[in-house]
């Protein structure tokens, strides 16, 4: 079998397309909201379960194209999930109903994750050392975290001039232009079939429990969950909000979901020099409190300011967002520590619960909204004091704060280097 022939920079250019595609296919579909809605006669509601249905899909697919990656390789899931990716795009793209538009969507949903899955793990057999593999991590996610800069304003040209099906044909080309660069470079990496590992597999599903059932998994993994979860709670009422409630055009839209985008990609970078200086507990701390002041100025800039309402509810969202980053590069770090032997099982149960978390706040969201930002970061405002009490229960009895043990303290440390699995 064909050893990985290409350097840093190429590999970086090849999975670009690979990783970004989840977060494109969201992107640049979310100004749209409002259009397609219109299009299907359907009520935001519908529209709405479009977004949760691709959050839980992404969830149970992950937790498929996991194993299925370590076991039959990298390589063929991942030319699955672009094949599926191609023919869900091309489902919405033609879909004259909302059914066949829905599932669209969670075919879509099939797809990306299962390209993004398999990059990462392709990513964790060809960098051994943390430093290494960190580098390369965070270079990948700037480049999926660029996607919420650009892909909404995209969209809205895309949509202005050739409707909003031509944004399901640009995924599709998308999808198979990454087909054919994989095809010609893409090379096998999973250690199973490389020769890297001789050592006998267990059982997928006792990897799983084990994870599960590790303390990290349930203290680290909630406000992991929760910063990805209060971004894709922001990113399902936004359309309505700023385009109903304030009265902005799609173009302003785009220019306000953009800065979000900017301030999750600056806080991730900052995220793991506060890693290596202050510890994952500190970090997800500074995190959470960020998180929890913004809740607290959104409810407070919607309900006691007049015409400065909208500029200061978004720099309370902003300061949202900026925690959530904190909370998922830290909470992620310090979940993964002890699971060096499992990566690939221990990063599909994450990401899993962040999808997971995803769709129940998507719902939910929807579900109290009430043309105001205010139930939306009551929600988030709660789970986020309730995840602040697990830390401070449990934060010494979690693996990165047991400085006593010199094998959990060396897998701490690589844990603070390898913040990496980012949404």
């Amino acid at each position: 079998m064909k050893q990985w022939q290409l350097d840093k920079i190429n590999t970086i250019l090849l999975m670009i397309p690979l990783v970004s595609a989840y977060s494109f296919s969201l992107d640049l579909y979310i100004p749209l909201l409002p259009t397609i809605q219109h299009a299907l006669e359907v009520s935001r509601f519908d529209m709405q379960l479009t977004n949760s249905l691709f959050m839980l899909a992404c969830c149970v697919g992950q937790l498929i194209f996991g194993p299925l990656s370590d076991r039959y390789g990298r390589r063929r899931m991942l030319f699955l999930s672009l094949i599926i990716s191609i023919s869900a795009n091309i489902l919405c793209m033609y879909a004259n109903s909302y059914l066949f538009f829905l599932l669209g969507k969670i075919l879509q949903a099939v797809g990306a994750c299962g390209t993004y899955l398999s990059c990462f793990a392709s990513i964790r057999d060809l960098y051994h050392h943390p430093e290494k593999s960190a580098e390369m991590f965070s270079y990948l996610n700037i480049a999926n975290s660029v996607s919420a800069i650009i892909a909404p304003s995209i969209g809205t040209q895309l949509g202005r001039y050739f409707g909003w099906t031509s944004i399901f044909m640009a995924l599709a080309i998308y999808a198979g232009y990454a087909v054919v660069t994989c095809y010609l470079l893409y090379q096998e990496t999973a250690p199973r079939l490389t020769g890297q590992k001789n050592t006998p597999e267990k059982h997928f599903l006792s990897n799983y429990y084990y994870v599960f059932t590790h303390i990290n998994y349930q203290v680290y993994t909630l406000p992991a969950a929760l910063g990805v979860g209060s971004y894709f709670a922001y990113y399902s009422i936004s359309p309505y909000l700023y385009q109903q409630t304030f009265g902005l055009s799609k173009e302003t839209y785009s220019i306000y979901y953009g800065s979000c985008g900017l301030t999750f990609f600056m806080s991730s970078y900052f995220c793991s020099q506060l890693v290596r200086r202050l510890g994952i507990v500190k970090t997800l701390s500074i995190g959470m409190i960020l998180h929890g002041f913004g809740c607290l100025g959104v409810i407070i800039s919607f309900i006691c300011l007049g015409s400065f309402k909208l500029a200061c509810m978004h720099l309370a969202v902003m300061c949202i967002i900026a925690g959530s980053a904190l909370m998922v590069n830290a909470g992620i770090g310090g979940t993964m520590a002890p699971f060096a032997s499992i990566a690939g099982s221990a990063f599909a149960l994450v990401s899993a619960y962040k999808f997971a978390a995803c769709y129940g706040l998507g719902e939910l969201s929807m579900a109290i909204y009430d043309n105001t930002p205010i139930p939306m970061a009551t929600m988030l405002l709660g789970i986020n004091l309730i995840a602040c009490l697990i830390i401070w229960l449990y934060r010494n009895q979690v693996v990165c704060c047991n400085p006593k043990n010199k094998h959990w303290s060396a897998l701490s440390e690589a844990a603070a280097k390898n913040i990496d699995n980012i949404v």
